[in-house]
């Protein structure tokens, strides 16, 4: 499992998006000993407990990953703080083949099968950006995420809520199931480029599909435990002798 430029997405896509299904569909979900007040049914519950949730994290999630007619399996912990960093480690057979983070600049691999450290700025410097930002990262990464952005929408009494973040080329649409505060689909899409970034649930998980660097991405994944408010010391260094740097504009 090779890692250059191409690559590159694969692993940003894994970092932000494959926490979509575990906010509600994970095998086990830990209960949050924060929210011990009464609120609404529906969206409305989970959104009076934005402000006590600042952080979660998820472990032993399975993903099947498919590109560049590849297949692979992997087990993921995934963390996310609040406005602050995206963070990935995919193991498989019980060793740890990367490492990425995603902070509100940019983009760091770590790659541990062949010893690379890529970095990559998450706004570019030239040319047209990327249909997705770390905002976008973080909203489709849970739901709760979403909550100033649902109230804004007043659902109503429409059984989905579709909230829209287009910006100029770019299109990017979430729609969520209200009373399950569900996402049911996401999609970003530039007009300029062609580049697309979308996810939608299916019966076997959530499924996510792009083609930023590569023909066709794919990502089915499933599983995990939830449990918010816990702290995760992440650790992006290595030891500089061993590794060979690489930054990416």
């Amino acid at each position: 499992m090779g890692m250059n430029e191409k690559n590159l997405w694969f692993l940003i896509l894994l970092t932000g998006l494959l926490l979509l299904p575990q906010c509600k569909a994970g095998r086990k979900i830990a209960p949050s000993p924060v929210v011990e007040h009464e609120a609404p049914p529906g969206w409305e519950r989970g959104c009076v407990a934005l402000d006590t949730i600042q952080s979660f994290l998820l472990s032993k999630a399975e993903a099947v990953m498919t590109y560049d007619d590849e297949r692979y399996e992997v087990t993921l912990t995934l963390y996310s703080k609040k406005d602050s960093i995206l963070y990935l480690s995919a193991v498989n057979s019980g060793y740890e083949i990367l490492r990425a983070s995603v902070d509100q600049d940019s983009i760091k691999v770590i790659d541990r099968l062949n010893k690379v450290i890529y970095r990559t700025p998450l706004q570019r410097q030239f040319g047209y950006q990327f249909p997705v930002n770390f905002n976008d990262l973080q909203r489709i990464s849970c739901p709760y995420y979403l909550c100033e952005s649902i109230v804004n929408d007043d659902p109503g009494n429409r059984s989905t809520i579709a909230l829209e973040f287009d910006q100029p080329h770019v299109k990017k649409r979430i729609i969520l199931q209200k009373n399950a505060m569900q996402m049911d689909i996401f999609e970003f899409y530039h007009q300029q480029t062609g580049k697309y970034l979308m996810g939608e649930r299916t019966e076997g998980g959530y499924k996510i599909y792009a083609n930023l660097m590569i023909d066709y991405f794919e990502v089915i994944a499933t599983g995990g435990t939830l449990e918010f408010n816990r702290d995760l010391e992440v650790k992006m260094e290595v030891n500089p002798r061993r590794y060979t740097y690489i930054e990416l504009q």
